[in-house]
């Protein structure tokens, strides 16, 4: 069996997807294009909001004038086709939507696509599709009298208030698959050619391409992205010494993003333009137990479905333990590294804790469901041996409790699923009735 996504999603095709455009799916896709060019306009609205900053920073951008650009930004991606739209007349609040819905839009197809391709078409079209807009509004667990506005000091998954992270989680989920899609063909290959295994020039240039555009989106992901690929890749290299050169094809994949990434770090920190902000190191009591409290609150469901699912071989999906590393450096990012001056109350560091945990819940969910589905068959196939009288009553018990252990805990994942979605619900509450931001 093989996790690579990228693979699976060709097979899928190939063989005549038929759950991979619907009805439902395009009404889904056209309600919460609606809705969302409605809270993009709403957010614009507000001149505190970063919509609304980032939007006037895409306006005075001059294409005949590159320093109109470079002197303000280091990751224009988003800026660039809200510049794009505006100079050729669209008014600026439509045209900061209109990005905003077409990385919204992109993101739920992206996120479904992979839901559908990850459970092999053993899961309805229609539970993919709700799944998949579920992933596109989730927020951190909701508890009262702790978080009342949900988001501020504790971040979410997904957001409404910030146009470059709704950019970035599209590149996201090109280029996380796309990465292990060259580990997975790396796999697949060494069993056959063994020490002359190697990636075709075309995917490394593709990887490079796919991390570069990450980066021109918004650097927080590839923070925590490029020391957990270092850190899995430097353990598969420690196993496979005699692949070294496909090694020094996957750092030859990441030195551009890592030389823009330096350079995104030195604009920030006030060498390459004065105005910008300071970098403080350093974890302290608070910052550790914020950071792990946050992801928690984040990943509830997914963290918690893990442990209901555990399974012999659920990290042979090397897909998995990637995400796990992501999430693992976005915290120990957001422990010991902090902003000083004028972006003091940005928050940049914690981005990344954000996308490593949607980036979590889409990985997770698939095996959730799969692992429901094999649950059920399990069960019912002991019911069968024990009508026929074929299992000792011994070896029946401790099936049937091994089976309830595991409903059990397929029941407290489902109880923060539905915690999550009315935590999501009342997070575009409290938004429009409260005009807050974020």
């Amino acid at each position: 069996m093989t996790f690579d996504a990228v693979e699976m999603d060709r097979d899928l095709r190939k063989r005549g997807n038929k759950q991979g455009a619907d009805l439902f799916q395009w009404s889904v896709l056209l309600l919460l294009t609606a809705f969302s060019l409605y809270m993009f306009l709403w957010e614009y609205a507000n001149p505190y909001s970063d919509l609304h900053i980032h939007a006037r920073i895409a306006s005075e951008f001059d294409f005949g004038n590159l320093r109109s650009i470079t002197s303000r930004l280091a990751y224009p991606l988003w800026h660039l086709a809200v510049a794009v739209l505006y100079q050729v007349g669209i008014p600026l609040n439509w045209a900061a939507a209109l990005i905003c819905v077409a990385c919204k839009a992109v993101a739920f197809l992206l996120m479904r696509r992979y839901l559908l391709v990850m459970t092999g078409g053993r899961v309805s079209g229609t539970l993919v599709t709700l799944s998949a807009l579920l992933l596109s509004i989730v927020t951190n667990l909701y508890i009262p009298g702790v978080n009342y506005g949900v988001y501020r000091n504790f971040g979410s998954p997904m957001v409404w208030h910030n146009p470059t992270q709704l950019a970035v989680i599209v590149t996201m989920f090109l280029s996380v698959p796309y990465l292990m899609h060259c580990w997975y063909y790396f796999q697949e290959r060494s069993r056959s050619d063994g020490a002359a295994a190697i990636l075709p020039w075309r995917k490394v240039l593709t990887l490079a391409t796919l991390l570069m555009l990450s980066l021109s989106a918004k650097p927080t992901f590839i923070q925590a992205l490029i020391p957990a690929a270092a850190a899995f890749f430097l353990w598969q290299w420690i196993r496979h010494p005699k692949n070294s050169r496909y090694f020094l094809q996957i750092i030859l994949a990441f030195l551009p993003a890592v030389g823009y990434f330096l350079l995104q770090y030195l604009y920030y920190t006030g060498v390459v333009v004065p105005y910008t902000s300071g970098v403080e190191i350093g974890a302290t009591l608070q910052s550790t137990w914020q950071a792990i409290r946050n992801m928690l609150m984040m990943c509830a469901f997914p963290l918690f479905a893990l442990v209901a699912i555990r399974e012999k071989g659920m990290f042979r999906d090397h897909t998995l333990v990637m995400a796990l590393l992501i999430a693992l450096f976005a915290m120990l990012e957001a422990m010991f590294f902090r902003e000083t001056g004028l972006r003091i109350n940005h928050g940049n560091f914690n981005w990344a804790s954000m996308s490593a945990a949607l980036l979590l819940w889409v990985v997770v969910m698939p095996k959730f469901f799969l692992a429901i589905g094999d649950y059920q068959a399990q069960r019912a196939a002991l019911r069968e041996q024990a009508k026929a009288g074929v299992i000792p009553s011994a070896v029946l018990a401790g099936s049937q409790r091994a089976l309830s252990l595991r409903s059990a805990g397929f029941l407290i994942s489902f109880m923060l699923l539905v915690w999550h979605l009315y935590s999501s619900l009342f997070y575009l509450y409290f938004l429009l009735t409260t005009n807050n931001a974020f």
